[in-house]
């Protein structure tokens, strides 16, 4: 699972900020907690913010740095360039990204980072904890590279890496040992974005269905069974409602894309929120609440916080305005982040409710409301 996450210069991001999953010394719902080699870590993080402050960027940096390693940046062509989009309110625009993730996979503490620009990979370096001490499986400053074990054969893999490739994707590709858990990490926990929000991944989960039509009757939405209809030469989804007339009920059949916004946001959303539970992963979600009544998006988020439902320390990092999960009961004060312009600079600051100090019986929704923790939209001012 996901311990930490810092990016600097990248987008509305100008400095480093630092995404941290690791719980603080509050107590409050501890039973809810993930426990990894006795750390006590967050399942869910929640990012609130005006429009425009850098909440979407924040969860792109994520993905960006996913996609750079496993996805289709990570397949570079000799002078590609790479997905490089800095901080443009500054003279200084040929400053590097710079991403870095500390993470637990099978049971080791790894720390993985680079940093670049349009052209080329300016550094990188893994670490991890085998035996509960830091050591070095390699870093990088653009050519020149520090090993520590098999150094003949990583010398050859550096060799084969050009300037705008990571040497984890050249290694994988050449199934270097010391570097394979990493790369796995961010190709088994971190799914395709595209893939946590489909129809079609919810509909290929037949293991899963008997739990995915509980969850649909639980909110409410009439529908007791769904499948495929394949009799015309385009297939499509179709939802059985059930109707109780007076006599007996009646089934009736709907298409999916006449469902409402709502439902269909719901049916694409609650079987990749499944599978990464039953599986173990890190879903992160822009705009959760987007086309979802509260009470939804509540049941999606109580479902992450249950040990029981989520068995494998699944991780749920998510966007939203919806002010009706600001409550103590749900979330702890350190499961609820801020993102904020900076007046000044235009850049995005990040921060943790838990540095106000907040009582754990206060009503945090009022005090964010009123803008107590910043984070809200100016509203006023003289525009005349």
């Amino acid at each position: 699972m996901l311990i930490e996450f810092s990016v600097k210069n990248y987008r509305s991001i100008k400095d480093k900020v630092t995404l941290s999953l690791l719980a603080s010394p509050d107590t409050t719902h501890d039973e809810q907690l993930i426990i990894e080699s006795k750390n006590r870590i967050l399942p869910v993080v929640a990012v609130y913010g005006a429009n425009a402050s850098g909440k979407s960027n924040l969860l792109s940096a994520i993905q960006t740095m996913q996609d750079m390693v496993v996805g289709k940046s990570a397949q570079v062509l000799k002078n590609k360039k790479l997905p490089y989009n800095c901080f443009m309110f500054t003279e200084k625009q040929e400053l590097p990204t710079e991403f870095e993730v500390f993470f637990y996979y099978q049971g080791i503490r790894y720390n993985y980072g680079f940093s670049y620009n349009e052209k080329e990979i300016i550094t990188e370096y893994l670490y991890h904890w085998p035996k509960g001490r830091e050591a070095m499986i390699f870093s990088r400053e653009k050519n020149a590279y520090t090993f520590r074990e098999n150094i003949t054969e990583q010398e050859t893999l550096a060799g084969r890496t050009p300037p705008n490739k990571l040497y984890l994707v050249t290694s994988n590709e050449w199934n270097l040992p010391q570097t394979e858990s990493a790369y796995r990490w961010f190709n088994e926990k971190l799914p395709d974005p595209a893939e946590q929000d489909t129809p079609d991944i919810t509909i290929s989960m037949e293991d899963e269905k008997a739990e995915i039509l509980k969850e649909l009757l639980l909110a409410d939405f009439g529908i007791t069974q769904y499948g495929v209809n394949e009799s015309s030469n385009k297939p499509y989804v179709l939802m059985v409602h059930q109707v109780n007339g007076r006599d007996e009920p009646q089934q009736y059949p709907l298409p999916l894309e006449h469902e409402s916004a709502g439902t269909q946001r719901f049916f694409s959303r609650i079987g990749p929120w499944i599978r990464t539970m039953r599986r173990g992963g890190i879903l992160i979600v822009d705009e959760l609440d987007a086309s979802l009544h509260p009470l939804l998006t509540h049941r999606l988020v109580e479902m992450m916080q249950d040990p029981s439902i989520n068995t494998q320390g699944a991780q749920l990092i998510f966007t939203t305005h919806d002010v009706m999960l600001l409550d103590l009961a749900l979330l702890r004060r350190d499961q609820i982040w801020f993102t904020e312009k900076n007046p000044d600079t235009a850049a995005t600051d990040l921060f943790s409710l838990w540095e106000f100090s907040p009582r754990k019986n206060e009503n945090i929704r009022k005090g964010y409301l009123q803008g107590r923790f910043g984070a809200i939209p100016f509203l006023g001012g003289d525009l005349s």
